[in-house]
């Protein structure tokens, strides 16, 4: 599980970027901060290898803010994000040497291009081998019901404990890892989609087994409980 974390005041500038990211990478998990305090009480608590920082937080800015991040973990990589287009904030991005400057507003392609430029430069290639790119697909199509790595590795044909390794070094988390981030990431979509249903019918359409299970592994993961994910959008 790699860990990313977005520090923005504008909650829906947040949901935007935790929402392409989810989409696209199911092995990365989002932690999302309003301003300097919520970042670094973060960063006291998870490592971090990729933050998203906007420039204009309540407080502290984003560049001073990002200094002092990179002090508490000098790995972490950093891509500050602006409304403004302006080569002084770009001059001192470059003087506290980040990743990238993102300028809003920003496409689709513009934010995964950064993404994929960070996991390529730490050589991580998402499912490059015909095996896990079965496995990939296989998960896509049928996280609402019961999976097994053993019956995959049956179909492919390949040795259960091999294509365990496979994945895993290619993705960069475990089967059961990606499979339950998958799982969390519909769950979001239903959550958010589905106002009006009920937390058994999101939990069974998002392939949990219970209701309990569910919101335990909802909040393990994201931090709130399903329930508190969904008011957000009402």
């Amino acid at each position: 599980m790699m860990n990313i974390l977005i520090v923005d005041d504008e909650y829906l500038e947040v949901e935007q970027i935790a929402y392409l990211l989810s989409r696209k990478y199911p092995m990365i998990r989002c932690f999302l901060g309003e301003d300097a305090g919520t970042a670094m009480s973060i960063l006291d608590e998870q490592s971090i290898q990729l933050a998203f920082v906007d420039i204009f937080l309540p407080g502290e800015n984003g560049l001073m803010l990002s200094r002092r991040m990179r002090e508490r973990q000098p790995d972490m990589e950093i891509v500050i994000v602006s409304a403004h287009q302006d080569f002084h904030y770009a001059k001192q991005a470059i003087q506290i040497e980040v990743m990238d400057y993102l300028v809003k507003p920003f496409m689709e392609n513009e934010l995964y291009g950064i993404i994929d430029k960070w996991l390529k430069k730490r050589h991580f290639t998402v499912g490059k081998s015909p095996h896990v790119r079965h496995v990939m697909k296989r998960i896509q199509d049928g996280f609402q019901h019961k999976l097994s790595l053993v019956d995959i590795a049956k179909e492919i044909p390949l040795n259960p404990s091999y294509l365990s390794y496979c994945f895993s070094e290619e993705v960069g988390v475990t089967f059961q890892e990606y499979l339950l981030s998958y799982r969390i990431h519909q769950a979001k979509l239903l959550l958010a989609n589905h106002l009006d249903w009920g937390m058994t019918a999101i939990a069974e359409g998002a392939g949990f087994s219970s209701q309990h299970h569910f919101s335990n592994a909802f909040k393990k993961i994201t931090g709130i409980t399903p329930s508190q994910f969904k008011e957000s959008y009402r």
